[in-house]
């Protein structure tokens, strides 16, 4: 049976000075001595000061590398030989180059996001640059600690927060991707990492309705929920650790945003793309009769509810650029079967799903 880790700690913290605190306690107890942070510029460099500064006279060596471009050469040449332990401070990019950092020189990683766009807080995955401006995702160390600064996540920006809240629902339909797979391709399913993704977006998903249904706001929803979505986005990291694979939270729709980021250069945050693909990946399983409407009905009140896109104006593409998003999306990652694997990817038959979805027409020929 192969070794599933998890973070050791998970710690919700309301300053500079407690952060500081869980992480000395964590690196003392794990006999951690050398310290490198990653982290970037402004508005991170406040808490890194602090973070510094604490650790000064606590370790026998502590140095901090500014993440300049988040890409496989940077990391590549990070000089992290003579460290045993990486430490992540800031949004997804440097996450993610922290825990791949940490991945190839085999030390533990520590992540402190003060951005939560997406699940990569505390995934076994790190997307980074590679050449000629495309992305890649590789397999990455799960961090052994997140500790939290949630007086940071509380003043970004709303969007960043609602990708987050977009990645994490998404998880939704990568399920139904895994079921998919496994009927129709032989794909091995692990139930127990599908069980945690489903419930991490679950415990969002559900509350998010509550909200609709007690005419309460969106700003409402985010502050009184914050920690429910961190926990939340941290379990559908620890699902895939489980699985030894990104299946239980990527699918199809994130195909559609691997394409959008391929062909277009990207448009929204990850999580906001990733919520558009399952906006139609939903409605392509309603329409072929996998799942009933009423899901497809719920969804589409969740998203107006998060100001999550529902039309091609709000996403910024065309029609004709859907079209070639949806017939690229499979080849992003050709061994990925997916809802897009069941449907005729002609052109003909795209435009007729763009008019029924977002149109005029009623229904599509399946």
């Amino acid at each position: 049976m192969s070794k599933i880790n998890i973070p050791q700690r998970l710690k919700m913290l309301r300053s500079n000075d407690e952060v500081a605190c869980e992480l000395i306690s964590f690196i003392q107890e794990q006999n951690l001595s050398s310290v490198a942070l990653v982290t970037t510029g402004t508005p991170n460099h406040l808490i890194t000061n602090d973070i510094e500064v604490a650790l000064f006279d606590k370790v026998q060596k502590l140095k901090t590398f500014q993440v300049i471009n988040a890409s496989i050469a940077y990391v590549n040449q990070l000089p992290l030989t003579d460290f045993n332990v990486v430490v992540g401070i800031g949004g997804g990019k440097v996450i993610d180059t922290a825990k791949y950092a940490a991945h190839i020189n085999n030390i533990p990683c520590i992540s402190i996001p003060t951005a939560i766009s997406n699940d990569g807080i505390c995934s076994p995955v790190a997307v980074l640059k590679e050449k000629h401006n495309s992305y890649k995702s590789l397999g990455a160390s799960i961090p052994a600690a997140l500790f939290v600064p949630l007086h940071i996540i509380e003043s970004s920006d709303e969007e960043s927060i609602i990708s987050g809240i977009g990645d994490l629902l998404s998880n939704l339909s990568a399920i139904e991707d895994c079921k998919l797979a496994a009927v129709e391709n032989g794909e091995f399913i692990d139930d127990y990492a599908v069980m945690v993704s489903k419930q991490a977006a679950l415990s969002v998903y559900s509350e998010i309705q509550n909200y609709i249904l007690q005419r309460k706001t969106k700003s409402q929803f985010i502050k009184e929920n914050l920690e429910t979505i961190v926990e939340s986005l941290a379990l559908s990291g620890v699902a895939m650790e489980i699985a030894g694979t990104s299946r239980p939270a990527s699918g199809a729709e994130h195909l559609i945003s691997h394409a959008i980021d391929e062909l277009f250069g990207g448009l929204k945050p990850h999580g906001i793309q990733v919520a558009f693909g399952m906006f139609i990946t939903t409605f392509l399983r309603a329409e072929l009769g996998l799942i009933e409407k009423k899901y497809f009905e719920e969804l589409r009140a969740i998203f107006r509810f998060l100001g999550l896109p529902v039309r091609l104006s709000e996403i910024g593409l065309t029609e004709n650029q859907l079209v070639q998003i949806l017939q690229h999306a499979p080849n992003t990652r050709p061994n990925r079967y997916s809802i897009l694997n069941k449907i005729n990817l002609s052109h003909e038959f795209i435009k007729e799903l763009i008019s029924t979805l977002f149109g005029q027409k009623t229904t599509i020929t399946v």
